[in-house]
């Protein structure tokens, strides 16, 4: 038999509002995250639970066997990798997991649909969130109740340079939108902070991006926290290199420090961790040490 959720109202619960709440605050959410860990392995694997059944995704990811437990690992086919956005899938939810994709590449999949007649078999590669359209997520923010808080760019002098009308426009390490003419000294300028209370919005180089420690919470475990190594894998966004970090735990959440700097942290997106190809888990950033001093171009003006 053939069973449909209605997931509508759940979906703008658990991922449309919160994406248009921390675009509002100044963050960079990823609603893929919350999609996966609360509608597709949260709401639609307990009713396949209540069937008698196991949930089968289209995941690029695979099904191991870690320290006797069952775990995910990255796919085959590692240009479609999607074990960043099952970063919190605790092993008693893998074992009614069933994970066709983990072994096989897009290009076998999309003869496979072409010989079963889907249309989708032509369908294009798409990175983008499903529900913004063009890379335009401030539309999406606005239509959904409201702006960011205005306020002015500035550089890292704390210099500024003109008025914006939203920080929900802006990401850390954007380049294009902020309608700031020439570089400095030759260098092109990125966002790289945003201060969701204040609406100030800091522009700089390509050095201001770079970042040694980040901190993320809650804490999700794929792998208990004995299965860790002291040196794991640490990835900030779902096409970043991976980096080696060493890690602690920090109250509620955990922090990563890097030998060499990542670039371009933005607040809300994960920092999730393997080791080799096994996923450990991770967490939402919520906090990030540079490499240049934010203090003065984030600093309450006087006079």
């Amino acid at each position: 038999p053939f069973h449909a959720i209605d997931a509508r109202a759940r979906f703008a619960d658990v991922v449309l509002r919160p994406f248009a709440e921390a675009y509002r605050q100044g963050l960079t959410p990823i609603p893929c995250l919350a999609c996966n860990h609360e509608i597709k392995l949260g709401d639609l694997l307990r009713t396949a639970r209540s069937l008698g059944a196991a949930l089968a995704t289209g995941h690029y990811a695979r099904k191991v066997t870690h320290g006797g437990r069952a775990a995910l690992a990255r796919p085959v086919y590692r240009a479609r990798d999607q074990t960043y956005w099952l970063y919190g899938t605790p092993a008693a939810d893998i074992d009614d997991l069933v994970l066709p994709l983990g072994e096989i590449d897009k290009p076998l999949v999309r003869a496979l649909a072409r010989r079963a007649g889907l249309s989708v078999a032509a369908k294009p590669d798409s990175q983008e969130i499903c529900f913004v359209h063009d890379g335009d997520h401030a539309a999406v923010v606005e239509r959904m109740g409201g702006r960011g808080a205005a306020g002015e760019l500035f550089d890292e002098r704390g210099q500024a340079l003109r008025r914006h009308d939203g920080v929900h426009r802006f990401t850390v390490g954007q380049r294009r939108g902020t309608c700031v003419s020439s570089p400095v000294a030759g260098e092109r300028r990125y966002v790289v902070d945003v201060d969701g209370q204040s609406g100030r919005v800091v522009l700089g180089g390509q050095g201001a991006l770079m970042v040694r420690r980040v901190r993320a919470a809650p804490l999700r475990l794929a792998q208990p926290l004995a299965c860790w190594p002291e040196v794991v894998q640490l990835q900030v966004r779902a096409r970043h290199a991976a980096q080696a970090a060493r890690w602690r735990l920090v109250d509620d959440g955990i922090e990563l420090n890097v030998e060499q700097p990542i670039r371009g942290v933005a607040l809300g997106q994960a920092a999730v961790c393997w080791d080799g190809d096994v996923l450990l888990g991770g967490g939402i950033l919520v906090e990030r040490d540079g490499l240049w001093p934010r203090s003065q171009a984030l600093a309450p003006r006087t006079g």
